[in-house]
């Protein structure tokens, strides 16, 4: 499949210049497609069996999968293979949010997600962090194993650092003793979860 033919209605070159901004990644072209446009896609084709070549393509190919109706074994080795094309945290991020394990696949998806907090790749870990936070009211039981594998996969490395700061603020948001834990994580990874607990404060959320 062509995928720039299949972009070309939707380019839009600010937009691409403005993620390019956001993303700050250069290796691979933009062309500018917006996101509900390629969720809208990923429902149009038969397959993600593509080549890799532009940024709307690891964006697509995420969609693709989160979309398929499989069981979560198979969702698995097909997320397992899109890892090698995480290379910006929109890539990690927006695949999160379309994510949605069945009630009797949280154990399996638990696992896997689980197993990217060892990951040595930056955007699989992120990946790893930022669904175990935004799935972790399916989880209530796992509550502090979460909070304390996250700990464990913290880093100084940016895109890993803010995601556990991130998943720490939010922790504290519905519990605030989960503040116990900020002393286990980096310096700057808990001066930047303060940051985003004291906004969250100050803007209700």
């Amino acid at each position: 499949m062509d995928t720039e033919t299949l972009y070309r209605p939707y380019i839009d070159r600010k937009y691409s210049e403005f993620s390019q901004r956001l993303t700050k990644h250069r290796d691979r072209p933009y062309l500018g497609v917006r996101i509900p446009v390629l969720r809208r896609l990923a429902g149009e084709i038969e397959s993600a069996d593509f080549p890799v070549v532009y940024h709307e393509d690891v964006l697509l190919r995420g969609f693709w999968i989160a979309r398929q109706r499989i069981p979560f074994s198979e969702k698995r080795k097909l997320l397992e293979d899109h890892l090698q094309y995480l290379e910006t945290w929109d890539e990690a991020d927006t695949l999160v949010s379309s994510l949605h394990p069945g009630k009797k696949e949280l154990d399996e998806a638990y696992d896997f997600f689980t197993s990217l907090l060892e990951e040595e790749r930056v955007m699989p870990r992120r990946l790893g962090i930022v669904t175990l936070m935004s799935q972790r009211a399916k989880y209530p039981e796992k509550r502090d194993e979460i909070i304390r594998n996250i700990c464990r996969a913290d880093s100084d490395e940016y895109y890993i650092s803010m995601a556990a700061a991130w998943a720490l603020s939010f922790f504290f948001i519905d519990d605030n003793s989960a503040a116990d834990y900020l002393s286990s994580v980096s310096a700057i990874t808990r001066k930047r979860a303060e940051q985003k607990i004291r906004d969250s404060r100050r803007t209700g959320k």
